[in-house]
């Protein structure tokens, strides 16, 4: 009997994504997944992921503080038993990523690396400083092929990292917080716009207020829910008190009230001044909500205007506050746009179909 192609994952963030990608994949060959301890099970409940064919998944701790000096020559050895044709790891500048591509250059075991951000985002997130810039450097030298998100994200990677000299491919991210089947649909409440996610400066919230104001001056119906967690949240906190027509939520929020909040929405807000591609656009696709969203970096290859969501230019109030009052004053479109995130969802940004494109990536570089 032919032996089956093996594939290792390590992910020492980016857990959901992993998961659900482990979780397709094994339709069509055998998987070890290796996750984070401190990173499993903190977005969404990977219990509620269904994964019809059998895959291994480990927990463990993916960091040099946790794990100590045995951490990654472990993990270099668990990968050399497993014996796979293809290591994949997510690109994320911390220490053990690095050390573990490195270490992998020692082998002839093709290296894939999925870059999230070609290029780091403006103000915030990671990858912003000179110690996280060389380990960046150091992931990317190591790999035998890049992927990233979208065609855009493809440019961007061929301006940041003009010296690499391996093939970067496009597989595109996957739905993410997609409820389980047996959950009972939540309705969307009327007027509802959801701002979701990390707090950092680059996600526009500061445009987003600005929205709000004007369509409370236009006399608009409409209530914003501004959730999650960052420095930005801090910064315009006293501003959002004094909007009545938001509810600010800064806390941390479960999966089940996650996927809620999603599905309680009308639309999803995404005003950022800068993006490579996005989870929470993901998300908002996965529970079949319409966006409106800033035309920046890899997003308008995800989202097609008057299709699945409206784009406007990134840090243009008035032009977002116009794109939010027509869906929400329209059921028509946005009914037209719902659909149009429905079939999103079920077609390009499908695990299956990102898995079978992803196999045969690997396929063609292992051999």
């Amino acid at each position: 009997m032919a032996r089956r192609f093996r594939v290792a994952i390590y992910a020492p963030h980016f857990a959901e994504y992993s998961y659900r990608l482990a979780a397709a994949l094994a339709k069509h060959c055998d998987v070890r997944l290796v996750l984070n301890r401190k990173d499993a099970n903190q977005q969404w409940n990977l219990d509620w992921i269904p994964a019809p064919s059998p895959f291994d998944t480990r927990i463990r701790d993916l960091s040099l503080r946790r794990s100590g000096a045995i951490g990654l020559p472990r993990s270099f050895l668990d990968i050399l038993t497993f014996r796979p044709d293809v290591v994949h790891c997510h690109e994320c500048p911390e220490y053990f990523t690095a050390g573990l591509m490195e270490l992998l250059r020692l082998t002839s075991l093709p290296r894939i690396l999925t870059v999230h951000d070609a290029i780091p985002h403006s103000e915030g997130g990671s990858g912003t400083n000179t110690s996280e810039e060389r380990l960046r450097e150091r992931m990317r030298s190591a790999a035998t092929h890049v992927t990233v998100h979208g065609q855009s994200c493809i440019a961007d990677f061929s301006s940041a990292s003009p010296d690499y000299r391996g093939e970067v491919t496009s597989s595109m991210h996957g739905v993410l917080m997609v409820p389980p089947a047996h959950n009972t649909p939540v309705k969307a409440t009327d007027g509802r716009i959801l701002f979701f996610g990390r707090m950092w400066a680059y996600k526009g919230l500061d445009v987003f207020l600005d929205a709000i104001d004007l369509l409370s001056k236009r006399g608009v119906h409409h209530q914003a829910i501004v959730a999650g967690r960052g420095p930005e949240m801090a910064r315009f906190g006293k501003r959002m008190e004094n909007m009545p027509s938001i509810n600010a939520i800064d806390a941390y929020i479960s999966p089940a009230d996650t996927s809620a909040l999603f599905q309680s929405a009308e639309v999803v807000a995404l005003p950022y001044k800068d993006a490579s591609q996005s989870g929470v656009l993901a998300s908002a696709f996965g529970n079949c909500r319409p966006v409106v969203a800033s035309a920046t970096g890899g997003i308008p290859d995800v989202v097609t205007d008057g299709v699945n969501g409206l784009l406007v230019p990134p840090s243009d109030a008035t032009a977002l506050a116009n794109a939010l009052e027509r869906v929400l004053t329209s059921r028509s479109l946005a009914a037209s746009l719902t659909d149009g995130a429905h079939q999103t969802a079920a077609g390009s940004l499908n695990w299956d179909h990102i898995a079978e494109r992803l196999f045969a990536t690997y396929r063609r570089v292992a051999s």
